[in-house]
């Protein structure tokens, strides 16, 4: 099948990679629950320019890379484990096992990344009356750690 829907997707954190922890045999990945939007993420490169005043010309360069980040839109749920586990990764310095799955299984398992990533927020939106009670978390990830499993 060339393309698929996101429903079905599914975040999970694992464990604090401060213990060296493979993101590909982490044990102990939760799911995180509730969420309404995972947004995008992949590589980027910056754009670097020079302008060369005799030819009237910009120059083009790539610069850094960077792997991007989860702008997550979740609908609040203290309790869920995989949210809590969020919380708790915001206040440490260390980058934590992720990984997600689509819903493009063929015969056995999905396409699968993992990568580091720390988690940078995870803030609350009440809304208006007609509203769900959202969060949203950004996670960023660490750039050369994604690793792409393709759906068998």
């Amino acid at each position: 099948m060339p393309v698929n829907t996101s429903s079905g997707t599914k975040l999970y954190i694992g464990q604090d990679n401060d213990d060296h922890a493979n993101p590909q045999t982490d044990s102990d990945y939760v799911l995180v629950g509730f969420i309404e939007n995972l947004g995008e993420f992949g590589r980027q490169y910056s754009l670097i320019t020079f302008d060369d005043l005799s030819e009237r010309s910009t120059l083009k360069f790539k610069g850094q890379r960077n792997d991007g980040k989860l702008s997550l839109s979740l609908g609040r749920a203290p309790d869920d484990t995989g949210q809590a586990a969020m919380r708790s990764a915001l206040d440490s310095d260390h980058d934590f096992n992720f990984k997600i799955t689509l819903s493009d299984r063929i015969l056995s398992s999905p396409t699968t990344f993992y990568f580091l990533a720390k988690v940078m927020t995870y803030t609350t939106n009440v809304g208006g009356p007609t509203q769900v009670v959202k969060a949203r978390a950004d996670v960023e990830i660490k750039s050369n750690s994604i690793i792409e499993v393709a759906a068998t």
